[in-house]
């Protein structure tokens, strides 16, 4: 069958983000993922606990986030997002199960990494799992995750250098960098200011905080963040987050109007 030209269309798809957001413990991750509208968590460590906000069972194994993710498929709700707490945690049960499928206790007992590679299906699976709610079910995904800092090498300086990342093994990072839309740095806001160390006045550089927690959505050399939407950073809060999302979905004719 030819393909029918007047089934295009142009102009933005105002489908729910896929997002992921990472940072230091206690944060404020987990607040900012269960204050989107509608949320129900996925979760797969502690931290829930202080934060009233509907969620399944603790995951103890993967077979248990394959249910939950099935049932927000199959059974009638009214929950509009859905977030997984937290993909680092999320990462060993992925590997047990691995390993229970190759009789092994340690995914490195398979060898050559090979674990590794097998385990790139089952994240495919479920980030694939993940789009059927955004796609069937019109609910908006948010994964949480740690930082870890990493060695960046980068071919265009002399020097290689450390940058803030989320706690995954290489192969699985590369994978949630594709499938994201959104991929968020939470941290508190640092400035820097000169301190007299001693009598001559030489100075030192101090990092201050300013108590601001920052959502952190485009590149920057000191942290992996990026976003497809022109986002400009903000601050660690979901309505203002919200608010800056819903701008810039909008039709270009009602962005003009209300200018």
């Amino acid at each position: 069958m030819p393909f029918d030209l007047s089934s295009i269309s142009r102009g933005r798809r105002a489908r729910p983000p896929k997002i992921v957001v990472y940072g230091p413990p206690k944060i404020g991750k987990s607040t900012f993922a269960a204050s989107a509208p509608g949320a129900i968590g996925i979760i797969t460590e502690e931290g829930l606990d202080n934060i009233d906000v509907p969620a399944f069972p603790k995951a103890t194994h993967y077979s248990q986030v394959e249910e939950a993710i099935n049932t927000l498929l199959t059974s009638e709700h009214q929950f509009n997002t859905v977030f997984v707490d937290s993909l680092d945690w999320l990462e060993p049960l992925i590997h047990g199960t691995i390993c229970e499928r190759a009789g092994v206790k340690n995914i490195e007992d398979i060898g050559y990494g090979k674990g590794y590679v097998m385990s790139d299906d089952k994240w495919r699976e479920f980030f694939a799992k993940l789009d059927e709610l955004r796609d069937k079910r019109n609910m908006a995904i948010v994964c949480i995750a740690h930082e870890r800092i990493n060695k960046i090498k980068n071919p265009l300086l002399s020097d290689d250098y450390d940058a803030y990342a989320l706690k995954l093994e290489k192969r699985a990072l590369g994978i949630v960098n594709e499938w994201a839309d959104i991929i968020a740095f939470a941290a508190h806001e640092t400035m820097t200011r000169n301190v007299a160390q001693n009598q001559q006045q030489q100075k030192d550089i101090k990092a201050v905080s300013t108590g601001r927690r920052m959502l952190y959505l485009n590149p920057h050399p000191a942290y992996v963040a990026g976003n497809r939407y022109s986002l400009p950073d903000c601050e660690l809060n979901w309505a203002q987050f919200q608010g800056l999302l819903n701008a810039a979905l909008a039709p270009k004719d009602s962005q003009t109007a209300t200018a």
